[in-house]
Order: structure tokens, then C-alpha cells, then sequence
């Protein structure tokens, strides 16, 4: 079967788009399907080559004014252009991974030819609208953001999306079935393993208990409470905090941890390429997330997979991943004082965290990507030509 992914943000801009195809993509090669991928190209020219040994077809674009690693495609010959990827590769099953520019595109000259559409939402409208003041005039964008998700996967056959709870936020305004399905991590990746102390060499950490986080240093990250509450817990406690990735937010993050004056137990890593990322895992004490908006959280998953409690926020996915008191503490968001409560319970405590870590390890294994790409498998056969030949026009209802 040929499977075309389409997303408006995909390699060099590593976000949660691009992390689920690249690892689902080989997978599917490995049961002998063919894939590609159709997203903004890197230059103002189209483009095809190779990125994860995936073939990549790239739309014209040009580097977006807020964040230039994300790249906007140019409008004109997109439709030409679009046409010329699903005349050459032509797809028995296209997967979008958004309703923006390319894919609104491809929805639309699609029509005339009937390609089954599967839509996977990893979509809030807090990821765009974080820098504005909140009040109506936010929750009105907001609301037209709803809209235009709305408008674009109520055209498709099935819409999935990584979590029960994010599946429970999409499906009032969709009139489409929505399915709950697990972006996946690699069990055999990310696992229990002896801390390496290389890992510490190399990134300059010192020698103390690591909290840890991996992600986009982004303001809706909200990664300046985490520095006020580590503030607050490096009055009693002895821990390093560590921050993996790269983002906009990263030099004021410096500047913070400099004016609270915990600078030299605060480390940024920067990237930090997929071999280290293992490593950097089960050399941590603990992992903390403050986002609100996420509807699953690789890094999240990884960590649990590797042995971690877990401090998150309650809000989006988060409180469908970590139990509370069981494989580690949910906090409202804002509670400076009740997540750094949470940090030197952890740190501080060998038995507690030795208990929520084997609550992750057990939790986990539901998320195994190995299981994720055998349901993907599955919707696109049920949904493909072959479905259609053998007189199954609906079949999406026998996926559980």
C-alpha cells in the first residue's frame, strides 16, 4: 500500500509532527508499504529528497517571521504543485497530520479523485495563541482556530488522535469517528539502564540529582514556573536542573535562573541528538512538565518508559498519563509553591521515587509504538482500495 503523510511543519523543524512520521514511517516500510511525506520545503524551490531514508516531496516556502525554523508554503502553484505530488506518487491512503496550508490543500484537490483521507489531530489552539493576552478576544481566535480544524477533518474518513482526553476535546466538534491512538514509543529504546557517566561529561552536568526536562524551550511551555518552584526547592534540596531542547524561550529562561540566582544548578543542553537522549533519561532522578497543552507527550512517555517519576501539571493529557501519589504528582498550574513541594519530595526520597518509578514501568507498556503502527496498519487497509473492492465502505467501526 502507498501511504502520503502531508503536514505544514516537518524536518528541520523537530516538533511532535514530525517525531510521530519519522518513526512511524519506518515501520510501515518494514511491512512492506511505501511512504512519503509531503510538507514545506526548506528554500522557495520544490523539492525531493531524502530525510530518515523517508522520501520527502517539499512545497515552495518561505521562513515564517515568529519562528523561521517553521516555514510557511507559498500560495502560488500550490495547487499545481500539490497535483504533481499525488499524480507521481499516487497514494492509496493520504494521512494529514493537520488542517493547515498543504494539507487544506490537498484535502481540496482530492475531491476529483477520491484518495481515502485519514486525519491525526496533534492540534490545540494554545500552541498558537500562548503569547496573547488572555480574555475574549483570545477565546474568540481560539475559537475561530476550532473552526478551521473543524472545517478541513470533518472531510476526511477517520480522525485519530493520541489520547482518550484529547479525543473527548475534538469529538463535539467533529461529525467524523475519532479514535484514540498512542503516538508510540520504542520499548526497546527507552527502557531501565546503568547511568552513564559520559552523558554528564559531555553536557557539562554536575554530579547531583538530576530533575529533568526534554522539549521545546517555547513560552507555552511554561517552563519559567518550573524555574521558580526548582528556586524554591534548592532552599532545602541538592538537585540539577536540566533542559533539554531548543526553542525562542531559551535565552529569558537564562536570564531568570540567573536573577533568582540558581544559574549554576540550572543546565541548558540545547539539542540533543536521539542517541544521547536514552542516556540523559535513566541518568535523571525525575522528570517535570508544566505545559497545559498537551494531548500526549512523547517526552513524557519516554521518560516513564526509562524508570521516572513524573511532576506535571494537571491539564491536557498529562492527567491521563500520570496518576497522582502513584508514578508521580500532578499540580495545578501556577502552584509554584505545590510543584516545588513535589520536587524535593522526589529528590529527596530514595523509597518514594524507587515506587513511582516501578508505577511508570508498569503504566507504559500500553503505549508501545509497535502496537500503534498495527492500528495505523489496520486503518489504512480498512479504509484503502482493497476495502472498497471487497464491499466495505464503513469499516472504521470494527476498529476497537
Amino acid at each position: 500500500m502507498k501511504i502520503l503523510f502531508v503536514s505544514d511543519t516537518y524536518y528541520p523543524h523537530l516538533n511532535g509532527v514530525y517525531y510521530f512520521v519519522c518513526r512511524l514511517a519506518p515501520l510501515l516500510r518494514e511491512r512492506r508499504h511505501e511512504v512519503a511525506v509531503l510538507a514545506p520545503s526548506e528554500n522557495g524551490h520544490f523539492t525531493r529528497k531524502k530525510v530518515d531514508s523517508i522520501e520527502v516531496y517539499g512545497i515552495p516556502s518561505v521562513p515564517s517571521f515568529y519562528y523561521p525554523k517553521v516555514r510557511l508554503p507559498i500560495p502560488m502553484l500550490l495547487a499545481a504543485r500539490v497535483n504533481q505530488v499525488l499524480d507521481s506518487f499516487n497514494p492509496d491512503v493520504i494521512h494529514i497530520q493537520d488542517h493547515f496550508v498543504i494539507s487544506r490543500a490537498v484535502v481540496k484537490e482530492n475531491k476529483k479523485r477520491g484518495v481515502p483521507i485519514i486525519g491525526t489531530n496533534h492540534f490545540m489552539p494554545e500552541n498558537l495563541t500562548s503569547l496573547l493576552p488572555a480574555g475574549k478576544w483570545r477565546k474568540g481566535l481560539e475559537a475561530k482556530l476550532w473552526l478551521g480544524f473543524a472545517r478541513v477533518f470533518n472531510q476526511v474518513k477517520v480522525v485519530t488522535t493520541p489520547t482518550e482526553t484529547a479525543a473527548r476535546l475534538i469529538r463535539p466538534t467533529l461529525k467524523v469517528p475519532v479514535l484514540a491512538v498512542s503516538s508510540g514509543i520504542d520499548l526497546n529504546v527507552f527502557r531501565p539502564r546503568l547511568e552513564k557517566e559520559c552523558i554528564r561529561r559531555k553536557y557539562g552536568i554536575p554530579t547531583r540529582p538530576i530533575l529533568l526536562y526534554v522539549g521545546r524551550l517555547d513560552p507555552e511551555k511554561k517552563l519559567d514556573q518550573a524555574l521558580r518552584a526548582a528556586a524554591l526547592a534548592l532552599k532545602t534540596a541538592d538537585f540539577q536542573f536540566v533542559l533539554v531542547g531548543r526553542g525562542i524561550s531559551r535565552a529569558s529562561l537564562e536570564r531568570q535562573a540567573r536573577e533568582l540566582g540558581i544559574l549554576e544548578f540550572v543546565t541548558f543542553t540545547g539539542f540533543m541528538p536521539d542517541e544521547d537522549l536514552p542516556d540523559i533519561y535513566t541518568s535523571s532522578r525525575c522528570f517535570i512538565i508544566p505545559s497545559t497543552a498537551e494531548l500526549l507527550s512523547l517526552a513524557t512517555l519516554q521518560a516513564m518508559a526509562s524508570g521516572l517519576p513524573v511532576i506535571a501539571v494537571n491539564a491536557g493529557a498529562l492527567g491521563e498519563l500520570v496518576q497522582d501519589g502513584s508514578n508521580g504528582f500532578l499540580c495545578n498550574s501556577g502552584d509554584i509553591e505545590g510543584m516545588a513541594r513535589c520536587i524535593r519530595e522526589l529528590v529527596g526520597n530514595d523509597e518514594l521515587c524507587a515506587g513511582m518509578s516501578a508505577k511508570s514501568l508498569e503504566y507504559v507498556p500500553f503505549h508501545d509504538i509497535q502496537a500503534t503502527v498495527g492500528v495505523f496498519e489496520g486503518l489504512y487497509k480498512q479504509q484503502g482500495p482493497d476495502s472498497l473492492r471487497a464491499g466495505h465502505p464503513d469499516p472504521v467501526a470494527k476498529v476497537s
